[in-house]
């Protein structure tokens, strides 16, 4: 007699495709009067130029080519290291013309792991993009923070991975810079989650 046991084939992940701008970011391509705002369009609400920092960047796939059509969602805590329901969440693309995204948020603060220590300030960062067969997750550490204690990125360095490509570098002063490649030897460290 067969196992009673119900067991479920695992699905297949369906790449984003060619519609994930209209189903997720309506009003960042023109298609407006459906939502007042695309979700995550500003990830703190009530905070002012001051506290904000920027993010730029591009994403490059194994060739070396700036994507445009590429979907790139954020989740942090505050500058005090708290998460809140209703604020964190980003969304946002690359432009279609110079291929660079823009991330307009707080530098978040450090956040205790499991264990008791403190991690790094961090941004966790997801990629959804054309032949992708699923989300591919990283973070986004900043130059000048203490890395070396991080408890995540011993790990990294344990493992031989590369450090530096989760490293934002600051260009100004609230300015940094973060590409991600998908391939190649400047592959960005992704994690699997």
């Amino acid at each position: 007699m067969k196992n009673s046991k119900n067991i479920l084939d695992e699905t297949p992940f369906q790449t984003a495709g060619p519609f994930l701008h209209i189903g997720c970011m309506p009003n960042k391509i023109k298609i407006n009067n459906l939502y007042k705002n695309d979700l995550g369009e500003v990830p703190f609400k009530n905070k002012n130029e001051i506290e904000m920092i920027t993010i730029e960047g591009s994403v490059f796939d194994g060739n070396g080519i700036a994507l445009d059509d590429v979907m790139l969602e954020t989740w942090q805590c505050d500058e005090n290291g708290q998460f809140f329901e209703d604020n964190g969440f980003a969304r946002f693309i690359p432009d279609k013309l110079t291929k660079q995204f823009k991330l307009f948020t707080v530098k978040p603060g450090q956040v205790e792991n499991l264990d008791g220590k403190n991690q790094s300030p961090h941004i966790c960062l997801s990629i959804s993009s054309r032949g992708l067969n699923m989300t591919l997750n990283t973070r986004i550490y900043f130059e000048g923070d203490d890395l070396i204690n991080d408890p995540i990125l011993s790990m990294i360095k344990n493992s031989k991975g590369n450090i530096d490509s989760l490293v934002a570098k600051k260009i100004k002063k609230n300015i940094y810079v973060f590409d991600v490649f998908l391939q190649g030897n400047k592959e960005t460290v992704f994690f699997d989650i």
